[in-house]
């Protein structure tokens, strides 16, 4: 990055051209107001002297009588040798002084009084060389202070000061100290000036450091040669010893214009040869931009001024119009060294022919309308000659704008050859562009025509997503996203085009140049464009110029189609959300229920038909209170009436009955639709099934409760047992001393029957307290039911109850202890008889489920209450009448199922039906049955 200048430099640098503008302006104004004195006479140098070669007609010579041939001897008395004193013969006079001069008229020697006139002699357009001079020193001391470290800027800031000193300097012939200091400085100024321009030249074509050496030491000994000579002729007198001092004199200046001459094209060849070989983008515009600056300034004031004149040539009078171009220099190296808009050449120079050839057309067509009028119209209109100029530029001005746009028309068509067509219309097309709402052929048609009209190999258009991100429309291949810098968003933000680097976005590795494209004020899109694929051509401001007009038609149709991929996307997202949401609510293992504020149905998810045995097609559209039974609609009824205080309740662990009859227990939670919050329609009522959950729950209570009855049951049988057969054994005795008609007998063998009952209960605490492992088997589930149903039957049909089986064909055999398994099943139908009345049913059924053999007692008696349902199995628990169980037959049945690692449940509707499941587990694994 370039630097500031810092330190002591800028004053450095403020002094030395603070001196060198005062010494310029004084030497300026010694030159403007310096009167010089005129005899009005040439001398040459003839064999004895000074000889008059042509005398002025009305000059102060021509009235004092002096004639052609004269021989000029004395001056004031004084001898005179050499032309230089006859020149100077008039210098040191006083105004309106007189000078007396001998001369020799053909052996006749007169005495001649000259008054010489005073005279103000500015050298033409010296003025227009002040101002170049001045913008040359201004542009050095810009670049020397703004930009120190720049490659080739101490030198063009030396450049420049010695063409200011060269150009503003010149002296006055007063030969004073002063004056010798201004023709000194002048020389050396014109001499090196050259010099240091080749030098500049050097450095910023990065040449070898040989070559260097050689050319800069060729153009320094020129320089320090002119220099030298110059002195010797001048200051030191040399010139007095040729017999044409005035043209030893003449020569040195025309060897130092000459020099300027040789030096001016060598730069621009040098800057030719550095262009063509630098590979470096911004090195290339800024040598193209000098390589322009010295081909325009200074070639045209050098061949048509300089080398004519050094030559020794006639220079015509218009000649001195080539300085006018000089001004193009300081400019083209400031533009240059300040890398401002250095593609921007091509523009300028085409405006610059443009404006030219404009200017040249319509004094043609001034010169032709005066002409016309003068001839055509001098006898008809009584216009004098002023009258005919005014009305021709009068017409020449009216006509300037037809012309000006006519050559602008020409000069683009020129310059753009086939592409003009394009560049033509490409505004006009930008502008149907908002017709078109397809983004992909939108894109198309852009890029497309870009390339058309621009040459650029590819260009995108960036739509903005969130952040930094920004999207590229139409990607098929490559990155779809691309994060584009922060500086970079905020230069686009506020309208200005972005330069990136070679590869400075790793997504988009071509792009070049970025373009805002913005509606309302807001940044929504970004134009990427490649630079063109010929690198001679580098995008020019007016290019950019067009980029943006066209980005900012563009935008519009671009803001368009992105509104509408936006809202298609809005719509996209919000079907992706409702078929999230349905798959939500299809694969949620929760039941969930969507209804409206007057209890209709109006989703009903899969689970929940699983749970409640309810389609959802025979649920939705259908009232809860259809649904469900009446406790449940009106405990749900009434947690929603609390909602507006509550945004959500909880009902937990809730008994349902479903359409299948099963018993489940269930978490209910009702809510509002949108979350928690008042005011939503509806509401959602989610199942959560935790019947399992009891289930185990109750068996640990369960299993807990056993243990703790199993170790009473076996401390109060051990201690009853011995009492019992202490009254048993006496019992016995007493009996065996009685006689058999003895009255007392009867009352005996009761107390013996009734000790018998009682042990036999005493065995049956101990069997519940201590179960056996022992005689465990293999069994056939079916051939058990059916000996335990043989024995079972009579009872069953003594009270009229219908006893049906539907036993399961080849099933699989259990591992388990035959005895207690018919225990259990015995149980089970001692349960089912009890609660059927007189004509009811009990159905047996086996069947293989889920890698387990069940076994079923259905019946249809008086059923158990809900409230009874978790202490069915507790030891003890008996809903029969006193006298008619123990409480036990379950709680026995239930020890012994999970003694076989089985599992026991129950089902029941009040006054309809019970069921009891058992299931085991098979003898060995399905794959090993086959």
């Amino acid at each position: 990055m370039l630097k500031r200048a810092g330190g002591s430099r800028p004053w450095v640098i403020s002094g030395l051209v603070c001196l060198l503008v005062v010494f310029g302006t004084v030497s300026f104004v010694r030159r403007v107001t310096s009167r010089v004195p005129e005899v009005g006479a040439d001398w040459v140098q003839g064999p004895g002297g000074p000889v008059v070669a042509a005398v002025e007609p009305e000059s102060p010579a021509q009235a004092a009588g002096l004639l052609r041939g004269d021989r000029l001897e004395r001056v004031n008395g004084a001898e005179v040798a050499s032309v230089l004193d006859a020149a100077s013969v008039a210098w040191g006079l006083r105004a309106n002084g007189t000078v007396l001069v001998d001369v020799d008229r053909g052996g006749t020697r007169l005495t001649l009084e000259i008054r010489p006139a005073a005279r103000v002699e500015v050298p033409p357009l010296y003025g227009f060389l002040g101002l170049v001079a001045v913008a040359f020193l201004a542009s050095g001391v810009f670049v020397a202070l703004r930009w120190p470290t720049v490659r080739g800027g101490t030198a063009y800031a030396v450049f420049c000061g010695l063409l200011f000193a060269h150009l503003v300097l010149s002296h006055t012939g007063r030969a004073d100290a002063l004056d010798w200091a201004v023709y000194g400085a002048d020389v050396a100024a014109g001499a090196l000036a050259p010099a240091v321009l080749i030098h500049l030249v050097y450095v910023l074509s990065r040449r070898t450091v040989t070559g260097r050496r050689v050319g800069l030491g060729l153009a320094y000994v020129t320089a320090a040669g002119i220099v030298a000579a110059a002195g010797w002729l001048v200051a030191f007198g040399g010139a007095l010893r040729l017999r044409n001092p005035v043209a030893a004199v003449e020569g040195i200046d025309r060897a130092e214009v000459g020099f300027l001459g040789v030096a001016a094209p060598l730069a621009a060849w040098l800057l030719f040869q550095a262009y063509r070989r630098t590979a470096s983008p911004l090195h290339r515009s800024q040598l193209r931009w000098m390589l322009w600056g010295v081909a325009i300034g200074l070639l045209p004031f050098v061949a048509i001024y300089v080398l004519p004149w050094a030559a020794g040539a006639g220079v015509p009078e218009w000649a001195d119009l080539a300085v006018f171009p000089m001004l193009v220099v300081p400019g083209a190296f400031t533009v240059a060294f300040a890398r401002y808009r250095l593609n921007d050449l091509d523009t300028l120079l085409r405006r610059m022919l443009a404006e030219a050839a404009s200017a040249f057309l319509t004094l043609a067509a001034y010169a032709a309308a005066a002409e016309f009028l003068h001839r055509a119209a001098g006898g008809v209109l009584p216009l004098s000659w002023s009258g005919v100029r005014y009305l021709a530029i009068l017409l020449a001005a009216v006509s300037y704008p037809t012309i000006r746009l006519w050559v602008r028309k020409g000069v683009d068509l020129a310059f753009y050859r086939s592409r003009y067509s394009y560049r033509a219309t490409l505004l006009d097309w930008a502008r149907e562009l908002s017709a078109e709402t397809h983004l992909e052929t939108l894109l198309d048609r852009l890029r497309g025509r870009l390339r058309e009209t621009l040459g650029v190999p590819d260009a995108r258009v960036l739509v903005r997503g969130e952040g930094d991100v920004f999207e590229v429309a139409g990607a098929e291949d490559g990155p779809s996203t691309v994060v584009l810098p922060r500086g970079h968003l905020e230069t686009l933000g506020s309208g200005h085009h972005v330069v990136l680097e070679e590869r400075e976005l790793a997504e988009l590795p071509w792009a070049r140049h970025l373009v805002a494209m913005k509606v309302k004020g807001r940044l929504r899109a970004v134009l990427a464009v490649a630079d063109r694929e010929d690198p001679e051509e580098p995008f020019s401001s007016e290019d950019r110029s067009l980029l943006a007009t066209l980005a900012a038609h563009a935008a519009t149709a671009i803001e368009a189609a992105r509104l509408v991929r936006e809202v298609r996307k809005h719509a996209e997202h919000v079907e992706r959300l409702k078929a999230s949401q349905e798959r939500i609510l299809e694969s949620s293992g929760v039941g969930l229920l969507l209804m409206d504020d007057d209890g209709t149905i109006l989703a009903w998810n899969r689970t929940l038909e699983a749970m409640y045995a309810l389609s959802r097609a025979e649920a939705i559209g259908r009232r809860i209170d259809e649904v469900f039974p009446l406790h449940a609609v009106r405990r749900v009824q009434r947690e929603i009436a609390r909602l507006p205080d509550k945004s959500e309740a909880r009902i937990y662990r809730y008994n349902l009955v479903n359409r299948a009859g099963r018993r489940i227990v269930v978490n209910l939670t009702i809510s509002p639709p949108g979350g928690s919050g008042e005011g939503a329609a509806g509401r959602v009522v989610t199942f959560d099934d935790v019947t399992d959950q009891v289930k185990l729950e109750e068996q640990v209570l369960r299993q807990e409760r056993l243990a703790s009855l199993g170790l009473l049951a076996a401390g109060v049988a051990h201690e009853v047992n011995t009492p019992l057969t202490g009254i048993s054994s006496y019992t016995q005795m007493l009996l065996e001393e009685m006689l058999p008609d003895d009255p007392r007998r009867a009352i005996l063998e009761k107390i013996e029957a009734q000790s018998r009952r009682a042990s036999s209960i005493a065995n049956s605490l101990l069997n519940f307290a201590r179960p056996e492992r022992s005689a465990y088997e293999e069994l056939s589930l079916n051939d058990t039911v059916t000996e335990v149903l043989r024995l079972f039957e009579p009872k069953i049909r003594e009270r009229g109850i219908r006893l049906e089986t539907s036993l399961a064909a080849d099933l699989p055999p259990i591992h388990g202890h035959k005895g207690k398994v018919q225990q259990v099943l015995l149980n089970l139908l001692l349960n089912a008889r009890d609660a059927v009345e007189e004509g009811g049913r009990v159905s047996v059924t086996t069947e293989v489920r889920e890698g387990a053999v069940a076994l079923q007692v259905v019946d249809d008696g008086v059923g158990i209450a809900e409230e009874d349902l978790p202490r069915i199995f507790d030891p003890f628990f008996t809903t029969k009448g006193r006298g008619r169980g123990t409480g036990l037959g379950l709680s026995i049945s239930y020890g012994i199922v999970r003694e076989h690692e089985g599992e026991l449940s129950v089902e029941s509707v009040p006054g309809e039906w019970t069921r009891f499941r058992v299931e085991f587990p098979l003898a060995r694994p399905a794959e090993a049955l086959a």
